[in-house]
């Protein structure tokens, strides 16, 4: 619940303090739009898709946390076991389309001096940190489900996953909030 509220509480200081008050003065961060037909569409595709299954699974989830005893059973559980391979496939997919494109540079560096022109580098941040904890979630759940391990190794692959989920939903969200704003300032221009 806390990395949750952390993660609005980012965006909600970046909308009142930065975003807002740029939009009153006219000002937007600028970066030159990149891809153009069927590959735009593509990764437009894509980002849903993954946006989609990110809200599926982090839905179902954090859902948990309203059961009783934190535990996920029944329903929600089977909704939470399908929804995650087509989150799967997509964050291959976003990583893919976006890595190229989210790679740090020394014009990061000028925006990170200039004040309140952190868009484009925060959304690079959230985009790594994203594709770092998708493979923890992943694959901590995943070798928890053959026999690989004992219960208590299977207990603590429970524990990697319940802890690095809610990271990777807070980074997804983040990198998606950021990802529209630059989008966004980017069309205005």
């Amino acid at each position: 619940m806390v990395v949750f509220l952390s993660t609005l509480g980012i965006i909600a200081a970046d909308l009142f303090l930065i975003r807002i008050p740029r939009h009153w003065k006219g000002q937007a961060d600028a970066e030159p739009p990149t891809g153009s037909g069927l590959f735009r569409w593509l990764r437009v595709l894509v980002n849903t898709v993954g946006f989609l299954g990110l809200a599926a699974v982090a839905a179902t989830g954090f859902s948990a946390l309203l059961e009783k005893g934190n535990q996920m059973t029944g329903d929600l559980l089977i909704w939470h076991v399908s929804s995650a391979p087509a989150f799967a496939l997509a964050a291959v997919g976003i990583t893919l389309f976006w890595a190229h494109r989210n790679r740090f540079a020394a014009a990061d560096c000028r925006r990170l001096a200039s004040a309140g022109d952190w868009a484009v580098p925060l959304r690079k941040l959230f985009f790594w940190l994203g594709v770092a904890l998708t493979v923890p979630t992943i694959v901590s759940i995943v070798a928890a489900m053959f026999p690989l391990f004992g219960t208590d190794d299977q207990q603590e692959m429970f524990f990697i996953h319940r802890c690095s989920a809610p990271l990777l939903a807070a980074s997804g969200l983040l990198f998606a909030y950021f990802a529209l704003v630059t989008w966004r300032e980017r069309s205005l221009d």
